[in-house]
């Protein structure tokens, strides 16, 4: 595993070092006011204890909407109410007369506020002048709890753009930053970077490109250049830009916060590519992210994901939180999506690590982590001094600090407490309280105790591997050229050769199948395929090959190409990788024919065997889908553009680096008998002759190419394709005249030159039908006044339904209709 290879540049590995004192000093050599500048969380007058909550309360109102369950259960009770014959209005009546066991028990699961609006609902539909004797309100007071330490804002902005190194690294390193400046070690601090940073940033990046103090840019290397203008002594001129670009990243009267900011940005920045290289080139380094990648692998038996799921640290201060959420996502960390993305993760987490301590203090405390001791205080590890000890944990603690926390807030921090706090910030849920009147709350509470309700549902969908069977023709060309004994000779009195084609018609059989290594739900739900999956399969088919029927062909010393027909059969296997509308892939196939008596037609023939590679990028451009397509009875209109080379050597060049085959030219074999059929390096016809008439000597061919249209129609799983195409045999000619060049020639040899060609081919996809399976348990029981319960009551209810629209390619251009989901079409089903 390459560690950060995501990254576009390199770096080197001092920074990590030099990062872990980054915002914790600020002093800077030639402005007065940063010197005596001291950072806000440590001015902080408010003193709290380390147990003391951050939570802070505010009620709202919200309105409660009308239930059509609910609207129903109200109006049959105001009609049973409304008729005062059924009841004693002095005793009252009783709620299992008034609504329905089912109602009540769908009140239940509402809640205080399902009943609160149950009766205002039941007040509604009353006749005029009656009423309930309490009164409700349609509104209901929410009290919500609000915490600093809970990134709300950033993770907003993360899930609105999520992002990962390997996903889109350039949105990561913005979510990085804003995390950095979340957690106040931006814009409220007032941030700058090191003295060794900037010194290393100078020497290195000198064309990294910050904002002057009038707004205009200007390069590290400008300023480091007007600083020597000034001062003889490189040391101090350096010492000097050092301190002009460290200026430039911290507000005050020459520049203004936002600039400021904007520098300590790309400063960042330029400090996140500097450390790629720094852990790239330590083995140590690399050896341990490899090591952090497999334990995070392991999911929920993942030691590093269960020391920061299992960290005390937030819990005083953040009551009620249900576990932390990583800086760069949105959610609560899933053991299954952090092994799922495993490689991504822990070069995430080594990274955020890093940029708060340094790579060497990371390393030890993620290794703490990944050893199952991330429990134990960072004290008793042996890992630091006090001295280092106490600097880590006040600089991972400094939004505890601007919150009023002293230093008995992080005495007892563990590894896993200092891992989170660089990594992670807690969430903490809504905290509803009703303030319905007394006796609806009885009311409710009664109800709720007397009726409950268990109800479980459960939806699976997946998608069968996505096999699929094709059965197509198949045409392919090619010439046989640079032989070893010139038997069809490249040139002949200086004029090239023009012909020496042979072709092949035939029929082929392929199996394949996606590989969807991604989130198969979302696959069944958006009816797409992934954005990358590999796909791979087995070829096999038969057909006639043509020889000696090209007039185009010049003679050579041994005459005539012999024409003679025979049958071919062909094997291998294919492997593809997707991109979007795009397919990159090879077909690895072996040629062979019976071998043939005459030597001039054996010397043409395939009974040696040979390897033959087809180099396909194929584009899918249109899918429009028309019909009754909602009614699972539509058609879709399919088009796709296919550029294709191919070869019998490994390779465009007509060159072999591998093989040895007679047919491959430049291949052990085919040097050894072109060097007995020129002796000194002068072509002997008779020699020639001999071998060919001995069978010592086989054809060698050269490559081709074609570009085809293929014109489709879907119906379900079945396919029907037709082919239009252009095939050109001189591929090869003009290579070495530059890659303009050479296609342009290509170009015209295969559109203007080419051999038109068509072809027809059935495919039908086996598992192009998304399966989706529903389960509904419903558990019902009442409680007495004793508390015991009455016999549970259980049903339940399975169904399965098999979709017959499959997920579709990616493609160029659709219309709505071939966007149409499986879950669109079930619904109308």
């Amino acid at each position: 595993m390459k560690v950060l290879s995501y990254f576009p540049h390199k770096i080197n590995r001092t920074l990590m070092m030099t990062i872990a004192s980054l915002g914790s000093y600020f002093a800077m050599t030639q402005n007065s006011d940063a010197q005596t500048y001291k950072a806000p969380q440590d001015t902080v007058t408010i003193k709290r204890s380390p147990g003391e909550s951050l939570t802070t309360y505010t009620k709202i109102t919200q309105s409660l909407k009308e239930d059509t369950r609910l609207t129903g259960a109200a109006v049959k009770a105001a009609e049973i109410l409304a008729d005062t014959t059924k009841y004693d209005k002095q005793k009252g009546i009783l709620i299992t007369t008034l609504l329905s066991k089912p109602d009540l028990e769908y009140v239940a699961k509402q809640g205080i506020n399902g009943t609160v609006a149950l009766f205002e609902l039941i007040n509604k539909y009353l006749t005029k002048g009656q009423s309930i004797t309490f009164r409700t309100e349609q509104n209901q007071e929410v009290t919500i709890g609000k915490n600093p330490l809970v990134l709300k804002d950033l993770r907003a902005m993360i899930s609105v753009k999520p992002a990962t190194i390997q996903s889109n690294q350039p949105q990561w390193k913005e979510n990085v930053y804003q995390a950095y400046m979340a957690r106040d070690y931006g814009t409220k601090l007032h941030n700058t970077i090191t003295i060794t940073s900037a010194t290393r940033e100078i020497r290195e990046s000198t064309n990294l490109e910050i904002l002057d103090y009038n707004g205009s840019s200007i390069t590290l290397a400008e300023i480091l250049q007007r600083e020597q203008a000034k001062n003889k002594n490189k040391y101090a001129a350096e010492k000097a830009a050092v301190a002009e670009f460290r200026a430039r990243t911290f507000p005050g009267d020459k520049i203004s916060k936002e600039n400021a900011n904007e520098n300590y940005k790309r400063a960042l920045f330029e400090l996140i590519r500097l450390q790629e290289g720094d852990i790239n080139r330590h083995p140590e380094t690399k050896k341990f992210v490899e090591a952090l990648t497999t334990d995070l692998k392991k999911g929920k038996e993942s030691n590093t994901i269960n020391a920061l799921k299992s960290s005390q640290f937030f819990n005083a201060n953040v009551p009620g939180n249900v576990g932390p959420v990583l800086l760069t996502e949105d959610q609560v960390i899933s053991a299954e999506q952090v092994s799922n993305q495993a490689e991504a993760k822990a070069l995430e987490i080594t990274m955020l690590t890093a940029l708060h301590y340094g790579e060497r203090d990371a390393v030890k405390l993620l290794r703490q982590l990944i050893n199952g001791k991330g429990s134990i205080s960072a004290t008793q590890t042996g890992d630091f001094t006090p001295k280092r000890l106490s600097e880590l944990t006040d600089h991972g603690t400094e939004k505890m600090k601007s919150l009023g926390y002293g230093s008995d807030k992080t005495k007892y921090m563990t590894s896993s407490d200092l891992v989170l706090v660089a990594v992670a910030g807690p969430e903490t849920p809504v905290q509803p309280s009703s303030t319905a009147y007394i006796s609806v709350q009885q009311v409710g509470m009664s109800i709720m105790n007397q009726y409950s309700t268990i109800e479980i549902q459960e939806t699976k969908k997946l998608i069968l591997f996505n096999p699929r069977i094709k059965m197509a023709s198949r045409h392919s060309e090619y010439r046989t050229a640079f032989d070893a004994v010139d038997f069809v000779p490249e040139y002949v009195n200086g004029e090239p050769q023009q012909g020496s084609r042979i072709s092949q018609n035939g029929i082929e059989f392929r199996l394949e199948s996606d590989v969807y290594l991604s989130n198969l739900l979302k696959i069944a739900e958006k009816g797409v395929k992934p954005v990358i999956y590999p796909e791979f399969g087995i070829i096999g088919g038969t057909g006639r090959r043509q020889v000696g029927y090209d007039d185009k062909t010049m003679l050579g010393e041994h005459g005539a190409v012999p024409k003679f027909n025979q049958n071919y059969i062909n094997w291998g296997g294919h492997f593809g990788i997707n991109v979007g509308p795009v397919m990159l892939g090879v077909d690895a196939t072996v040629l062979s024919t019976p071998g043939l008596d005459d030597p001039y037609k054996r010397f043409f023939d395939l009974s040696h065997v040979m390897t033959y590679y087809r180099y396909t990028l194929l584009t899918h451009i249109l899918n429009l889908g028309y019909g009754n397509i909602e009614d699972g009875k539509g058609t879709n209109f399919i088009v796709d553009l296919e550029l294709t080379g191919e070869t019998n050597n490994e390779g465009t060049t007509n060159h072999t680096h591998t093989q040895s085959g007679a047919s491959q030219t430049g291949s052990a074999e085919w040097k050894r008998d072109y060097n007995r059929s020129h002796p000194d390096g002068v072509y002997n016809a008779e020699i020639a002759t001999q071998m060919i008439l001995d069978g010592d000597v086989k054809a060698s061919y050269a490559s081709s190419n074609y570009a085809a249209l293929h014109l489709g129609i879907q119906k379900s799983a079945f396919l029907i394709k037709g082919t239009l195409g252009m095939y050109g045999i001189r591929t090869i000619e003009h290579y070495k005249e530059g890659f303009v060049k050479w296609n342009e020639e290509v170009f015209k040899s295969t559109i203007f030159h080419g051999n038109f060609f068509a072809g027809l081919s059935l495919t039908y996809n086996f598992g192009s039908r998304s399966i989706i399976e529903k389960r509904r348990k419903v558990e019902s029981y009442q409680s007495t006044g004793s508390g015991d319960q009455s016999p549970h009551q259980v049903q339940e209810s399975s169904s399965r339904v098999n979709s017959s629209f499959g997920p579709r390619d990616h493609v160029i251009f659709t219309n709505k209709k071939s966007r149409i989901t499986p879950q669109a079409i079930e619904a109308k089903l």
